[in-house]
Order: C-alpha cells, then sequence, then structure tokens
C-alpha cells in the first residue's frame, strides 16, 4: 500500500503522508487502507479506490468520531466531528485536542472543567474517562472508534475508578409521568447508596423508596402504561453489579417512585386513548434506535452441496 500511495503522488498532487486511501466494496461502504504493509493480493482488476484529501493515519493513531451526548433532549446525541487519537495520550489531552475543533466546526463552546468523555456503546452512554487514563493502557481503542462528549452542569464529579455515574429517572404513578434524567454518582456498587441518593434526590423517605433497573437500549424507553405493573420494582440483590441488575459501569438508567403513591385509575377509554398515544411515540423512538447496519444475506456451503462438487466436475 505505500509503494501504492507513493505512484499516486503524481496524480493527487500532494504527498502521501496527506492523503488517504478507502477500498470501496460493492455495497458502497469504504474502508480505510490505513496499514502501509497491506498488500494488494486481495484486491481483483475491477476492484475500487478512493481518495480523499486529509492526513494519514501513522503507527498508533486511530480515527475516533465524538458525538455529543444529550439525555434530555429529543435526539439524545448527535455526531459532532472526526479526529485523531493516539496510542499514549492521555484523556485530558484528547479533551484539549477537541474542543477548539467543535467550537470551530459546531460553534459549541465546551468548558474543558465540564467536558466529561465516555463510553459510546452503539447509543447508549458507558464508562466515564478519566482525565489521567491512557488510551490502549488503561482505555481500549480500536479503528473507526467512537466517544461521547457529554457538557457537564458542574465540575467533574467523577475521579476514580470505584466511582459509577448512572441515571435516574422519577416515575409517579399517581400522574402516569416519568420525571427527567437525573444523574446520581455512587462511590460503591451497595443498593444501600443507591437508595440513599434517590431519596435525598427526591425527597422520599428512604423506606419508601422503590427503584427497577430500565430495560433496553438507551433511553430506555417504555409504554407509561406498562412501567408499574411490567417492571422488576425492588430486585432481591445488595449489590447493583450482581444479578438480576448486573450494572458493571456508567450509563445505567434506574426508574424510582414512592412505594406509597398509588396507581392512578383509569377507565378503559382513557387507557385506550393513553395506549394510542404512547404507541405512537414508541414507535418514533424506535425508528431512531434502530441498527443503521444494513443485513446481507449469508450463504454457507459444506463440502456435500451437489452445487459445488457439479462445479469441481
Amino acid at each position: 500500500m505505500a509503494a501504492l500511495k507513493k505512484k499516486l503522488e503524481q496524480y493527487v498532487a500532494v504527498p502521501s503522508s496527506h492523503f488517504k486511501v478507502f477500498r470501496v466494496y460493492s455495497n458502497g461502504q469504504e474502508f480505510e487502507c490505513s496499514r502501509c504493509t497491506e498488500t494488494l493480493v486481495t484486491y481483483s482488476d475491477d476492484s475500487k479506490l478512493s481518495i480523499k484529501l486529509g492526513r494519514a493515519l501513522k503507527k498508533g493513531e486511530y480515527k475516533v468520531k465524538v458525538y455529543q451526548l444529550c439525555v434530555n433532549e429529543s435526539d439524545n446525541w448527535k455526531f459532532l466531528i472526526d479526529t485523531i487519537f493516539a496510542k499514549g495520550m492521555t484523556v485530558m489531552e484528547s479533551k484539549k485536542l477537541i474542543l477548539p475543533e467543535i467550537k470551530k466546526q459546531c460553534s459549541l463552546d465546551i468548558p474543558l472543567n465540564r467536558c466529561r468523555l465516555r463510553k459510546k456503546n452503539w447509543k447508549t452512554p458507558g464508562l466515564v474517562y478519566l482525565d489521567w487514563q491512557k488510551y490502549e493502557q488503561h482505555i481500549p481503542i480500536f479503528s473507526s472508534w467512537e466517544v461521547f462528549v457529554e457538557v457537564l452542569d458542574k465540575e467533574e464529579e467523577v475521579v476514580s475508578e470505584s466511582q459509577l455515574a448512572i441515571y435516574v429517572r422519577r416515575w409517579s404513578p399517581a400522574e402516569l409521568k416519568l420525571k427527567r434524567f437525573e444523574e446520581v454518582i455512587l462511590n460503591s456498587f451497595a443498593v444501600t447508596e443507591l437508595k440513599a441518593k434517590i431519596s435525598e434526590l427526591g425527597d422520599i423517605p428512604l423506606e419508601r423508596v422503590s427503584f427497577a433497573k430500565s430495560r433496553g437500549t438507551f433511553p430506555c424507553e417504555m409504554s407509561l402504561l406498562d412501567i408499574d405493573t411490567d417492571m422488576e420494582w425492588n430486585p432481591d440483590t445488595q449489590q447493583l453489579n450482581d444479578w438480576p441488575l448486573y450494572i458493571i459501569d456508567g450509563g445505567a438508567v434506574i426508574y424510582y417512585k414512592d412505594s406509597q403513591e398509588e396507581l392512578l385509575e383509569l377507565s378503559d377509554e382513557q387507557k385506550s386513548e393513553i395506549q394510542k398515544k404512547e404507541q405512537a411515540r414508541l414507535n418514533i423512538v424506535s425508528r431512531y434506535s434502530s441498527s443503521p447496519r444494513k443485513e446481507r444475506a449469508l450463504k454457507i456451503y459444506t463440502e456435500e452441496n451437489p452445487k459445488l462438487k457439479n462445479n469441481a466436475n
């Protein structure tokens, strides 16, 4: 690949270090040929390549897509910029790298002391990255990596690997309303600490705090008619990282309520009307949450396949 890029310099009119080569597949997908040692033995005569201006990746560098996490907005995340992180770079160094670019390209001015980077599991936020951690040494990183940037209301409170940042939402059965996302920082996986934080946040007596882990992909939406009856309230465990909760890193969503608050009684007509509204709302959510990847049929042949035998003959 290095030799090919050298030959292409005369056509692109820039040094090989300032353009990138992408292999174009039959379905239109493009993948960057980032390894200079890559050979062309797998390429056929009709293979297509795409040339794009831009600095080519060096050894130990990774292309990263940066998205903004907006938990209480209708679109919970949005793409910001493409950038490059390097092996051994600290999280703080990467923040200082991306913030000027975000300001320039997106007109979004994020203060350094209120900028958080965290793991992106498709559309679900995960572990909070600490300023001193290094990519590859403490944080696994790979080609075409993605990361969330989060704008905090105050300075970062997560400063230790033992801390856990999760989201909680208050459920009001009497009003059939689900309140906004709020963040809770825990210093342990103890259920008692979570309930104490919820008690303080929701102004609910500790003995009346009920909670349940939400389901599915962030933002973990479900019908308002099902929250009180279909969720597993007050699971029988003392640790968040034990079954059935199994919360092992940040980004989990917990619903909570006052156990003495009774569920609103609805007529059949009211239930039907709410059900229609919820179906419309959840269909919109699922449309935005569906995987962007296209499915392709996979054909598997074995040695006993008659078709292969005929072709071999």
